[in-house]
């Protein structure tokens, strides 16, 4: 069954056309990376998936059975840095509140208080923290614990595990496998940190400029055996490729533009 099923869309920034021509289809039980240089549209699609973004210009566009997907709305699940700020000429800084963690969406933990506890558990929250006094790491363990309140069927990672620590990060890989196979469910992971879960993915969809490569199964993308170093190459061979397009000797010289001198024999 189609969680995601997208043909022929684009994505522009005002005039700024950030994704261009994505095909991309996820079926229930798939862990999928989504990986790719900096700058190459990973999280624009992520967002635009999400429904945090709007978009209009494709053929198909199905999430979860509607052309409009919203966070924690029809099994949709959505873990990105919403909360920061982005600030001219800094960057994101995170929003820090005076608040304990048990009265932030109050409600929500209400109604999912044993679903809570276990993330808490898992998570190794305590529920008197305030928020203004938690670390970076803290803090993000918070943000998992509330947008997971919710049993997911697809869920969405933007770059989010970083400042997790290893213990933690496993522990929460293993539930999303618990998870997923509860419902039939599957995620969908930007990242730029590969270890550790080349064993927990189970396909690959290359993104770079803007565009979708075809998925692959984790054992056909990663031919040398390491996640990481499989990536690394994949990027290397896309930087080379560029190169080579770009400088075409048979139009601008063997120079490759620059004009003959002494250290053309070099």
């Amino acid at each position: 069954m189609n969680l995601v099923k997208i043909k022929n869309l684009n994505f522009s920034y005002f005039d700024n056309l950030i994704l261009k021509n994505i095909n991309l289809e996820v079926n229930e039980n798939e862990k999928v990376l989504l990986i790719g240089p900096n700058g190459a549209g990973k999280s624009t699609l992520i967002r635009v998936m999400a429904g945090t973004h709007m978009c209009r210009d494709y053929n198909e566009f199905n999430v979860m059975g509607t052309a409009s997907p919203m966070d924690q709305f029809n099994g949709i699940a959505y873990l990105g840095n919403r909360w920061v700020r982005n600030i001219n000429f800094i960057g994101q800084s995170a929003y820090m509140a005076d608040i304990k963690v048990k009265d932030m969406m109050k409600k929500n933990q209400e109604e999912n208080k044993e679903r809570r506890d276990e993330l808490v558990d898992l998570l190794q929250i305590d529920l008197e923290w305030r928020m203004h006094q938690v670390s970076d790491g803290q803090r993000k363990r918070v943000q998992i614990m509330l947008g997971l309140l919710k049993p997911f069927k697809l869920l969405f990672i933007d770059e989010f595990t970083n400042e997790l620590d290893v213990v933690v990060r496993d522990r929460f890989f293993n539930y999303l496998n618990k998870e997923c196979k509860l419902r039939n469910g599957s995620i969908i992971y930007a990242t730029h940190i590969f270890d550790g879960i080349e064993d927990w993915a189970t396909h690959v969809v290359y993104i770079s400029n803007g565009n979708t490569q075809e998925k692959q199964t984790i054992s056909e993308f990663n031919t040398s055996k390491n996640l990481y170093h499989s990536v690394k190459n994949k990027m290397v061979n896309e930087n080379n490729q560029e190169i080579n397009l770009i400088i075409d000797h048979k139009k601008i010289g063997k120079q490759g533009g620059w004009e003959s001198g002494r250290s053309q024999n070099i």
